[in-house]
């Protein structure tokens, strides 16, 4: 209190206001170091490189830049890498079907990676062509998925551009599923710079679209995404038997495990699911159809035929069973 009868000015004040300076002069130097080492490492997070293994089913190339990741999967494929090279299809480019209705047909971007491929030393018959087109990588996902399922894939490595690589890896991994070992590997021809990536006008492009598409990626492709593509499970699980080295329930294949010229009894296989009751009974067919099976319970018919003894790893029509 003065003489007066007035308060002075309290002492503390000054020293409060400067610690609160001090305090907000940190938090805007930290948030300045995170922002530059967020905006330093945002090429480098999308580019992901898994090791390779030391054999694998199929080497994928995605569509997109066909240069540089053909030259990786050609060596890839003279590594031994996997025996054979697989290409997806892109969609058509605008006014590619308006060329077409006109007789003009120019080479797609699959097409040019296959001659890029024979001319690089693998052979045509070592090169496998997707069917169906992609829309996005989403899409391929999908339609990759769904063929390695239905045809009993186990591995594979999968090809494209290095700041493709982490998008690519998440997706595919949904659109396999778990069953199926995937290896990403970046195309080491692309020019891709991860430090001081701003200064570099494609750089820059190809690290913006990327993170916009992976924020599409966690906010809604991730939640859509089915194991084998979305393939329905009654597939799945043929697919499975097959790779597994089953028929399906109702394709029965009778093979002779005695010598010739006696090709009874036979061992019969029918289906993958559960065990397999067999059942030896007498048909009404001719003598060469002598047996049938039951799955559980449910009987198929299977008509087997002779085997002649000078060829007992033949079937009816020639046809080996194996």
């Amino acid at each position: 209190m003065t003489q007066a009868g007035t308060p002075g000015p309290p002492l503390r004040r000054p020293r409060a206001r400067a610690a609160r300076r001090v305090i907000g002069a940190a938090l805007v130097v930290a948030a300045a170091g995170l922002g530059a080492w967020l905006v330093g490492s945002a090429a480098r997070v999308l580019v992901a490189t898994d090791p390779l293994p030391a054999h694998a089913d199929a080497i994928v190339v995605l569509s997109g830049s066909t240069s540089d990741r053909v030259l990786e999967a050609a060596r890839l494929w003279h590594a031994g890498i996997a025996p054979r090279v697989v290409l997806g299809r892109e969609q058509l480019p605008p006014g590619g079907a308006a060329l077409r209705a006109r007789g003009v047909r120019l080479p797609e971007s699959h097409e040019l990676a296959q001659q890029a491929l024979v001319a690089l030393g693998v052979p045509a018959d070592a090169i496998r062509v997707l069917w169906k087109r992609a829309r996005s990588t989403r899409t391929e996902a999908n339609i990759l998925g769904r063929w390695a399922c239905a045809t009993g894939v186990r591995s594979l490595v999968v090809v494209t551009s290095p700041s493709h690589t982490r998008r690519a890896r998440l997706l595919l991994r949904d659109a396999l599923g778990p069953r199926i070992a995937l290896a990403v590997r970046p195309a080491r021809d692309r020019a891709f710079s991860t430090r001081r990536w701003w200064r570099n006008r494609r750089a820059a492009k190809d690290v913006l679209s990327e993170w916009q598409k992976l924020a599409h990626y966690w906010l809604r492709e991730r939640w859509s995404m089915r194991p084998c593509g979305g393939l329905p499970r009654r597939q799945r699980l043929a697919a499975a038997a097959r790779s597994s080295g089953a028929s399906s329930p109702r394709a029965c294949i009778s093979r002779t495990m005695s010598q010739p010229p006696m090709n009874f009894p036979p061992t019969n296989t029918c289906g993958i699911v559960g065990q397999l009751v067999k059942a030896f009974t007498a048909s009404r067919f001719s003598a060469s159809a002598r047996t049938s099976t039951a799955l559980k319970g449910r009987p198929i018919s299977c008509r087997t035929s002779t085997v002649a003894a000078e060829k007992p790893h033949m079937g009816k029509r020639g046809v080996p069973f194996m």
